[in-house]
């Protein structure tokens, strides 16, 4: 037999004795779920023995009666993950039961659902593996047919789960399962042996730690307050209409010991009013609560109580209040409902949520119900916080940590623009923003590494990627180019962080088909020009028709960066061919976009004609890439941030990390430090923000250049761009050699005092400045450049 060898340096996947499964039909009804077990024997005591599972679209497990875990990470079916899970210390000798439960969302217009499930012992030999023997039912404790939010691609359904219809005791051995479905096995055209079954033809093996489970407490009682109990006849599948209804001071029903919640172990008792039996109240109240937790987290709300057959307790998240009250039926509409079983009981829902408000409606409790506990169960990327900023300045201190908690917050199984609204993968948000802040607030390589492998396996015939690579979702007519752009530094960038020769090793040949498919359209002077595909930039009004300023500074970023991998790769025609675009867009862009009536860069020249606008976005992006002389750059800080005589569009927290970072490489560090204080200080958290805000108003968007009052995300990570600037660009520190073996380190001279730790493959850079004396401690391993500090 001839050994599989992979020279990249990733997980080798396994070979599988198991097959996918499913209950009968084709697998495509959406938010369906479905219970699976199987009991087997073990002769005795195994070394080692994994679970390895992969599902469409996730899984809860169960061993002998008792919660084992959960995945997996979000993907695309071609590009399927799947869990390894040790369950030595959870077998026994003798008899066993796995359990899982699995819901599929069946948004998706290419995906099935399924489950795949294989046990092994230290041997390496299959114990146990999904087939036909396995047992399966529709598990209908849920309901399918809820809202969906649209938006949301991850978690869009409210979940409505019914205790009562649940099966007693099915995790356990010695379950009937004799009125269960033998399971349907999902079969392939060649075998039905694993990856060989559609649509799952790449089998992926979990590249990253599973996440954090840390219970945490709400810090304070919002509101507490009865609302009438009136049945939504037409949306009855949307809980958040009743949810959002505003509420009166409790006079008719029950809630005592409500600011037990905010403590551990206390009781709250809940009930609903009775005065509607005797005709002293007209109708039935049922008692509220809106709980705030301080700030936006990502977590399970768990609930245990001592409930009364057929009680419901509602659950509606929101990140913010709107008018000062609970209303997430306008947009988000984020929502729960467990409906009791009599007596002591535990729940949380299937997935997490995001939310700084929960609010809990009691309804058809016509005895007390008791909430003995409360806690949410925080579900995020285990990061190790190795990055670290800390000054004399407090305003700065709360800028950072805003900053850092939304990167943490959009990191989970997969990094996301919010965890609030769609939970996406957005490609150019994370490569420009949520990538840097990662290296320089945890120095963790693993899940930025997962993002560039997952979105490479997302390439569509144009070259571009998609635009979302965390689910099947998106037409490929919309993607954005840009975005693709953004990825090819992002690849790079990785490669000078880790030092890692074998993320340029695999995914080059990506990059070099994006640049082919912008090389495309491409003119006699070397620039974009007509982009058929809907460039993005920003959420600002940018011209970006004809050819493109913004558009056009990108690209050359991105040539840039895959010249230096051609270089490395060996590749010289790619070499000579980047080095002529590059020399024919250096030649080029002042004098196509300057206006010296104006004195600066317009922000695009169609057919000739220069765009009236002018932005932010178009001139310091040519500023950041060299594309305009140093006289002509400073000219251009002078007019727009100093003279401010013309109207210039304002870069929106996105692009604004393209503004820091031009600024700091023009020497105007100051005028950086300005704005962050100006925007993310004054406009953020002066406003009380705890994380960054999506654009500069949370209420609504200038983004087509007349005011449009639409929702914006109070938790977006492409806002936390000050979470890398105030460590890395603080410190001036420049990678020289990949793996950051040589770096230079030029720090700044500030008003204030500050500690900066950088956090290095080989160890942590640390830069101290006390009373204008600056001290910089590099680890082992890791060569000052020359001119550095120390020299």
């Amino acid at each position: 037999m001839i050994e599989r060898v992979y020279d990249d340096g990733f997980a080798t996947p396994r070979r599988w004795n198991a097959r996918w499964i499913w209950g009968q039909g084709d697998g495509r009804d959406r938010n369906a779920y479905r219970y699976f077990r199987t009991e087997f024997d073990l002769a005795g005591a195994a070394p080692r023995l994994h679970l390895y599972v992969s599902a469409d679209t996730r899984y809860q497990l169960f061993v002998n009666g008792e919660f084992a875990g959960r995945g997996v990470p979000p993907c695309r079916p071609y590009f399927q993950y799947y869990d390894q899970h040790d369950l030595t210390d959870r077998l026994r000798a003798g008899a066993n039961c796995i359990g899982l439960v699995v819901n599929h969302v069946g948004d998706s217009p290419h995906a099935r659902a399924g489950l795949l499930a294989e046990l092994t012992g230290g041997d390496g030999r299959t114990l146990a593996a999904t087939g036909p023997e396995w047992r399966t039912r529709h598990a209908d404790a849920w309901v399918s047919d809820t809202f969906r939010f649209r938006m949301n691609v991850i978690s869009p359904y409210q979940e409505f789960y019914d205790a009562r219809r649940a099966p007693e005791g099915w995790t356990a051995v010695g379950f009937d399962d004799s009125d269960w479905d033998a399971a349907t096995v999902v079969g392939g055209k060649a075998s039905g042996r694993p990856p060989a079954v559609l649509p799952w033809v790449r089998l992926v093996p979990r590249d990253i730690p599973h996440m954090t489970a840390d219970a945490v407490l709400p810090e304070r009682i919002q509101t507490t307050e009865e609302s009438l109990d009136i049945h939504n006849r037409v949306r009855w599948n949307d809980l958040s209409i009743g949810l959002s209804a505003t509420g009166r001071p409790v006079e008719h029903s029950r809630l005592e010991g409500a600011e037990n919640l905010l403590n551990d172990g206390a009781p709250t008792v809940f009930q609903c009013s009775t005065g509607h039996l005797d005709g002293s109240v007209d109708g039935v109240y049922d008692p509220c609560v809106v709980l705030d937790f301080g700030r936006v987290i990502t977590a399970y709300p768990r609930l245990e109580l001592d409930g009364i057959e057929g009680a419901i307790v509602e659950l509606g998240y929101a990140e913010r209040l709107i008018d000062g009250h609970f209303n997430n039926a306008v947009e988000g509409q984020f929502a729960d409902r467990y409906t009791m079983v009599e007596g002591p009981q535990t729940w949380q829902p299937f997935t997490w949520r995001a939310f700084r408000y929960l609010k809990l409606r009691l309804r058809r409790c016509g005895r007390p119900v008791t909430l003995r506990g409360l806690k949410a169960v925080v579900s995020t990327y285990p990061f190790e916080e190795r990055g670290r900023f800390e000054s004399s300045d407090d305003e700065l201190n709360g800028i950072f940590g805003i900053c850092r908690h939304t990167i943490r917050l959009c990191c989970n199984e997969s990094i996301v623009d919010t965890p609030w609204r769609e939970r996406a993968q957005w490609l150019g948000d994370v490569s420009a923003v949520t990538l840097p802040g990662i290296y320089a607030c945890f120095g963790d390589t693993a899940l930025p590494g997962k993002f560039l492998r997952q979105t490479a396996a997302c390439q569509y015939p144009t070259g571009l990627l998609a635009n979302i690579s965390n689910v099947d979702k998106g037409d490929w007519k919309w993607n954005l180019p840009d975005y693709s752009l953004w990825w090819v530094m992002a690849l790079w960038n990785h490669y000078l962080y880790s030092g890692e020769k074998r993320w340029i090793r695999e995914y080059y040949p990506t990059a070099l088909r994006i640049l082919r498919a912008h090389l495309r359209h491409t003119n006699e002077r070397g620039l974009i020009e007509d982009m058929p595909f809907n460039v993005f930039i920003d959420w600002a009004d940018v011209d970006t028709g004809g050819e493109g300023a913004a558009l056009n500074a990108v690209f050359y970023g991105a040539l840039e960066a895959l010249g230096r991998m051609a270089e490395l790769s060996g590749d010289q025609h790619t070499r000579a061919t980047v080095r002529t675009m590059m020399r024919a867009i250096e030649q080029n862009f002042e004098a196509r976009f300057f206006d010296p009536a104006r004195g600066c860069l317009a922000d695009a020249c169609v057919a000739g004609r220069l765009s009236p606008k002018t932005s932010e976005q178009a001139n310091m992006a040519a500023i950041l890439w060299g594309l305009c002389t140093d006289e002509t750059a400073r000219a251009i800080v002078d007019r727009l941030y100093e003279k401010r005589d013309i109207e210039v569009t304002e870069a929106q927290p996105f692009f604004t990390a393209v503004v820091l970072r031009a600024l700091d490489r023009l020497g105007r560090f100051d005028l950086a430090l300005r704005i962050i204080r100006d925007r993310w200080g004054r406009r953020m958290l002066d406003r009380g923000a705890t994380s960054t805000f999506e654009e500069w108003q949370t209420n609504g968007t200038w983004r087509s250049g007349e005011f449009s009052g639409i929702m914006r995300t109070h938790s977006h990570a492409w806002s936390a761009a000050p979470a890398e600037f105030l460590i890395r660009h603080l410190a001036g520190i420049r990678i020289e050699e990949p793996g950051c073996r040589r770096l230079r380190v030029l720090p700044r001279e500030t008003g204030f005092d500050y500690e900066v730790t950088f956090p290095t493959p080989p160890g942590p850079v640390r830069v101290v400045r006390r009373e204008g004396t600056t001290d910089v401690t590099l680890p082992q391993g890791v060569e000052p450049a020359p001119g550095s500090l120390p020299s």
